[in-house]
């Protein structure tokens, strides 16, 4: 029935493969989730919605890894201001490009809207896979690991190299006039 369109003037950048310190990923991303919150319109929709995120920029990213990677902040955000965690079944995530100047389309749908529809459509051909179940505390038929596959050492036995060894890291030795 509704849907609610707003633009992010952010560059987004493959992720992926870029070599850099944590500090200036650790920016960039802080600084497209605070322009997406700050252009962020409010939502009182219903629980189940479909989120399109629309890259543009002048050159387009590979769908399957790169495009979600870079709009990652983006979609942790609008998960935030939804108030759901961004792996929850109740939103559904499609990814878009298009070219022009760097900057990410967000449009949120639901109802009877005409992305939801489409979405919808999709699923009915090829419904998405179910989720996994959560594990459980029960034991796996495999027995606990070790460490490498050698048996566990045995304690040591406190002696006479034992004390030598506490007799040099204690403060005194430190200040003993050398014997001789």
């Amino acid at each position: 029935m509704g849907c609610i369109c707003f633009t992010v003037p952010v560059t987004t950048v493959n992720i992926t493969n870029r070599r850099e310190h944590h500090l200036k990923k650790h920016e960039r991303s802080k600084g497209q989730r605070d322009a997406t919150h700050l252009l962020w319109p409010g939502w009182s929709g219903p629980a189940l919605l479909v989120v399109r995120l629309t890259r543009v920029a002048p050159r387009q990213l590979d769908t399957g890894d790169n495009l979600p990677a870079a709009l990652k902040s983006i979609r942790d955000e609008v998960a935030t201001q939804l108030r759901l965690d961004d792996g929850s079944p109740l939103v559904r995530w499609v990814y878009a490009q298009a070219k022009g100047e760097p900057s990410v389309l967000v449009e949120l749908s639901w109802g009877e809207d005409p992305l939801a529809a489409a979405v919808r459509a999709q699923d009915a051909l090829a419904p998405p896979p179910p989720p996994l179940p959560a594990p459980t505390d029960a034991p796996s038929g495999r027995p606990a690991r070790r460490g490498r596959g050698r048996p566990p050492k045995p304690p040591k036995e406190g002696g006479a190299g034992r004390k030598a060894l506490a007799a040099l890291a204690t403060s005194a030795s430190y200040f003993r006039k050398p014997q001789g």
